[in-house]
């Protein structure tokens, strides 16, 4: 399983420690220091599909702090990543993870 990590609150150590007691695997990293969200889910949206383009069976995670801006971003790119089979999780300031799931109508 594949995770990329995002931390905007916190630190990456943090994000990290709540993803893995959720996601079992390994991280790839997203610079801390880049604070517009819009950026930074940018590369984590490029290094997910590279992940997904050379581990086409793997699990692709992308963990993101719970933020509104985070939120907006993930529900707007919501039929690229059901496309890609890139999963997204919002990471809250307690550690716990929730899973993004689109809203049915």
């Amino acid at each position: 399983m594949t995770v990329t990590d995002i931390a905007a609150w916190g630190t990456a150590n943090h994000v990290r420690a709540a993803l893995e007691r959720h996601l079992t695997g390994a991280l790839v990293e997203v610079p801390e220091h880049d604070e517009s969200p819009r950026r930074a889910f940018s590369e984590a949206l490029r290094k997910s599909l590279m992940l997904r383009q050379t581990h086409p069976f793997d699990t692709v995670a992308i963990g993101l702090p719970d933020l509104l801006r985070y939120r907006d971003l993930v529900a707007g790119s919501e039929v690229t990543l059901r496309a890609t089979n890139i999963d997204a999780y919002f990471i809250r300031q307690d550690g716990s993870a929730e899973q993004y799931l689109p809203e049915t109508e």
